[in-house]
């Protein structure tokens, strides 16, 4: 009998749903293995967890096989099918067990009536974390559609398996007792000024109170302050119910709005409320007597000490998750209860954060953002600015240190910050918001018309984009097309890479929204640095392993997106583009591996888009010397000028020290700028501006007078740069 088609993936629904019952890790991770079992209609599920003390895989859930042996089973690396899949990092799909040469008999287990068996790797940013594995009773059971539903699967699932496999491996550290908070603030700090100027990455005005999520040792423990907070174990119970609901509610509208952040964002948060060692230590002491807000606090700065001891960077980095869920379980036990639980009417400081959490915290309607540091980064900016969140950068490390609770304005249109202020600057600032926002929520633009000018060239103007909810913004100013999607942010906001299926969602999703995108591969590297990315920090990343250069040396992960755009593309016009592309020689080779991909695709007969057009970008002094000879083999060229810019004058546009340096309208630049276009004229290839200088309306005459003619914007500018382009037009008419 034919098996039934899959249905691809579960739903966000049934995966938050596995967090309702109190149980403990293991009895979550039988949830997930009866869950999976049942989408994918076989007879047998198994997970699978590394062990990182013995180095062996530990058979952790399982229905099928002799439940007497969770815990119990060990496989080393290499052993079996389930270590082979893991050794070699690859899914395996035997069609009969019995006759593979990897299949190794284990007494006891209860597994020979199995034929069939299909293991799945289960990776979380190229770690290695376990492996799930199918079996049935039915020789030549598992098809390839149902290799890739696993792997999708095993992906969605990742991020939940990581924090299982952390919170079980922590339980010996916890009963060994926290360590004490190392106090490392230095008593000879000034007092809190009423004023700061720090950098502004992301527009907008932010008025609330002051909530430290990250910082050192002892800055980053929960308090519960002089809020009135309801009291007894009902009280708790209530808190901890609707705290939930929240974070599955929350889940939800990621899932439609962010979908680029995948299944389970808040996973973290769901897992330890479920488990029954964090919130049932809460119960615990509340009835020996506490109140609840000292249970809770006393629960999560017990974490929140265990992660900052930890030697595992990836428990460190729970520490935000554990403390953002400390902060919602206080917030739904006051008084005067919110609603939501959330960041409302509060400012989130920060001295790190990974543009994950910036999207995990953005979400909870916090008012805006005061990072650490000095010179923008661009992950950070860019990604504020889609959020439509004020973030501020502050170089004071004073500031971070005493901050918490006071009433912040930030005016993150002038990178400034008010410590208290006074009720009528308050007054003013809500004025000029309302403003702002009333201005935000103007009607539709017109769509966008080619502006014709007399020399019969049109100019075009389109829109960059940086996650799908900016297809929303970029349509509302009027864009009828996308110049560039970069699609890095995919990567930086789950800090981790998604599977081929989950790209092919996305991408299908954006296609299905706007006409006419141009894909530019992942530009990792540089300021924007995935950790997963790379196992060594770089002396000088701009220049090291970065855009183009990183994709080529991990063509596994670029095919993987080469294939997810083809596929999503079929049957429209998709354009695909190369970042920092250095000669002839690069584009070549990476178009190689397109043709390589959509091959693939072919003989495995899935549909996709066979002949996407292919570009470069120029953004490297190589590549504007080397125009013409790139501009012969490429479709079309796009011009990068944020990186062009510093990488002629020798300007790290990211330090505050040389900002002053960094000169668009340098006449090296403009040389620069003028070779390129004429050259890709004399070859007939298009070419566009893409960068921050398209925004300036001097640059903007400078490029239509040299010849360049199509534009890409962030839509925040689309309709001042528009305003511009139409009176250089009639400039010209006249």
């Amino acid at each position: 009998m034919k098996k039934k088609t899959f249905d691809l993936i579960c739903s966000v629904g049934e995966l938050t749903g596995i967090f309702h019952k109190k149980t403990n890790i293991n009895g979550l991770l039988h949830i997930v293995v009866k869950l999976v079992a049942k989408h994918m209609e076989t007879e047998a599920c198994s997970i699978f967890l590394l062990d990182n003390t013995t180095g062996n895989l530990v058979l952790r859930a399982s229905v099928g096989l002799n439940p007497d042996m969770i815990g119990i089973l060990s496989l080393t690396p290499g052993e079996g099918i389930t270590g082979t899949s893991l050794k070699e990092s690859r899914a395996i799909n035997v069609p009969r067990g019995s006759n593979d040469p990897h299949f190794k008999y284990i007494e006891g287990i209860f597994e020979e009536r199995y034929e069939s068996f299909l293991a799945v790797p289960i990776l979380h940013s190229k770690h290695r974390l376990g492996v799930i594995v199918l079996e049935d009773s039915r020789p030549d059971y598992y098809t390839e559609r149902d290799q890739r539903a696993l792997g999708t699967i095993a992906s969605q699932l990742a991020a939940f398996l990581e924090n299982a496999k952390l919170l079980l491996e922590l339980r010996n550290q916890k009963n060994r007792g926290p360590e004490e908070a190392k106090d490392e603030k230095d008593n000879r700090r000034l007092p809190l000024k009423d004023f700061y100027r720090g950098e502004a990455a992301s527009g907008g005005i932010a008025l609330g109170r002051a909530v430290l999520v990250s910082g050192s040792g002892g800055d980053l423990l929960l308090s519960a302050g002089h809020e009135a907070y309801r009291q007894g174990e009902s009280a708790f119970e209530e808190a901890l119910e609707k705290t939930k609901r929240q974070l599955e509610l929350l889940q939800q509208h990621m899932e439609d709005a962010l979908s680029e952040v995948g299944s389970l964002i808040f996973g973290s948060h769901l897992l330890m409320l479920s488990d029954e060692d964090f919130s049932g230590s809460m119960r615990k002491n509340v009835r020996e007597g506490m109140t609840p807000q000292q249970a809770v606090v006393k629960v999560v700065n017990e974490y929140v000490m265990l992660f900052i001891n930890s030697r595992n960077q990836n428990v460190q980095e729970k520490v935000h998750d554990v403390k953002d869920l400390g902060h919602r379980l206080l917030k739904n036990l006051l008084v005067n209860e919110t609603e939501d639980g959330d960041y409302s009417g509060q400012i989130v400081v920060a001295q790190n954060l990974l543009p994950s959490e910036l999207v995990k915290l953005g979400v909870q309607n916090t008012e805006g953002f005061v990072l650490f540091g000095a010179g923008m980064t661009s992950h950070i900016s860019i990604l504020s600015r889609s959020l439509e969140v004020p973030v501020i950068l502050l170089g004071d490390k004073n500031f971070f240190q005493f901050v918490e609770n006071r009433l912040l304005i930030l005016d993150a249109y002038q990178g400034t910050i008010m410590v208290d202020p006074a009720e009528e600057v308050i007054d003013r600032y809500l004025e000029t918001d309302r403003r702002e926002t009333d201005r935000r929520n103007e009607d539709y633009a017109e769509p966008f018309e080619p502006i014709a000018l007399p020399n019969g060239r049109n100019v075009e103007l389109l829109a960059n984009i940086n996650i799908l909810s900016d297809v929303h913004s970029a349509k509302r100013s009027g864009a009828k097309g996308v110049g560039l999607y970069r699609s890095e942010f995919l990567y930086l906001i789950r800090n981790s890479f998604p599977t081929e299926e989950e790209q092919v969602v996305i991408y299908e999703k954006l296609l299905n929204q706007i006409d006419n995108v141009v894909f530019r591969t992942f530009d990792l590297g540089g300021d924007k640095i995935l950790r997963s990315a790379s196992s060594s920090n770089e002396k000088n990343p701009f220049m090291g392993l970065r855009s183009l250069r990183y994709a080529m040396k991990n063509r596994d992960l670029f095919k993987i997106q080469l294939r997810s755009i083809l596929r999503a593309g079929k049957g429209k016009t998709i354009k695909i583009l190369f970042p920092l592309v250095a000669g002839p020689e690069d584009f070549l080779e990476a178009r190689e591996v397109v043709y390589e991909a959509a091959g693939a695709l072919e003989a495995e007969g899935i549909e996709h888009n066979a002949n996407p057009q292919i570009g470069a970008m120029i953004e490297l002094p190589s590549s504007a010397l080397l125009v013409e000879e790139i501009a012969e083999h490429a479709d079309f060229l796009s011009i990068g000028t944020n990186d062009l810019v510093q990488y002629v004058l020798g300007v790290d546009r990211t330090n505050q020290q040389i900002a002053h340096l960094y000169d668009q309208q340098h006449p090296a630049v403009l040389r620069l700028l003028k070779m390129i276009a004429e050259g890709a004229e004399r070859k007939g290839c298009p070419v566009s501006v893409c960068g921050n200088s398209a925004t300036d309306p001097q640059m903007l005459h400078f490029f239509i007078k040299s010849g360049i003619y199509s534009f890409s914007v962030d839509p925040r500018s689309f309709s001042d740069v528009r305003a511009v382009l139409q009176e250089i037009a009639d400039e010209m008419i006249e």
